[in-house]
C-alpha cells in the first residue's frame, strides 16, 4: 500500500492550480522550509512522485567570477531536485539525508540552469516499504543552450525519525 506523506499531499492539493501559481507557491513554501533554497531563488517547475524539475536563473547573487552560475549553486540545484523527489516518497515517519554527492564540471555553463531528478518505480517502492535505506537519485542538469555542463550523482538515505532520537 502506498503511503502518502505531507509533502506529497501538499503537492496534490495544489495540482489543480494554474502552473504559474503552483510553481510560485511551491518555491515560496519550500524556500521557507529550506531557507538557502529560497535565498537562491530556485523555482519548482514540475513536481510529481517520480520527477522533480527545478530551475535557477543566472542572477548576480548566484554568479561566479565569469558571470555564470557558481559551482556551488549548480550543486544546490541538483541537491534540491533530488532531495525533493526523495522526500516526496518516504513516509512522514522517516527523514531524508544527503549521504554523498559527486559533481563533475565539464565546461562553463551558459545562462540559467535546470535540474531534472527522477526515481524509478522500484526506488519509490523501496522507500515506501522500508524504514531505512539509500538510493542513487538520477539528475540531469542542463543550461540555456540545452547542453549538460555538469554531471552529478546524488546518494540519498532515509531513516526512521525514531532511530535518530536514540
Amino acid at each position: 500500500m502506498t503511503q502518502t506523506n505531507r509533502l506529497a499531499k501538499l503537492v496534490k492539493a495544489t495540482s489543480r492550480f494554474p502552473k504559474g501559481v503552483r510553481s510560485t507557491l511551491w518555491s515560496k513554501a519550500f524556500g521557507r522550509v529550506v531557507p538557502m533554497v529560497g535565498t537562491a531563488g530556485i523555482k519548482y517547475i514540475e513536481v510529481s512522485h517520480n520527477t522533480v524539475i527545478v530551475e535557477l536563473k543566472n542572477h548576480r547573487g548566484m554568479q561566479n567570477h565569469i558571470n555564470q552560475l557558481h559551482a556551488v549553486a549548480m550543486a544546490l540545484l541538483a541537491e534540491t531536485a533530488t532531495g525533493f523527489v526523495t522526500g516526496m516518497n518516504v513516509p512522514d515517519t522517516s527523514i531524508v539525508l544527503i549521504k554523498s554527492m559527486k559533481i563533475d564540471y565539464k565546461r562553463p555553463s551558459k545562462g540559467d540552469m535546470r535540474a531534472v531528478a527522477t526515481l524509478t518505480d522500484a526506488q519509490i517502492q523501496e522507500m515506501q516499504s522500508t524504514d531505512k535505506g539509500e538510493t542513487l537519485v538520477s539528475v540531469v542538469l542542463t543550461d540555456e543552450s540545452g547542453q549538460e555542463p555538469v554531471q552529478a550523482e546524488m546518494l540519498w538515505a532515509w531513516v526512521s525519525k525514531s532511530r535518530l532520537k536514540k
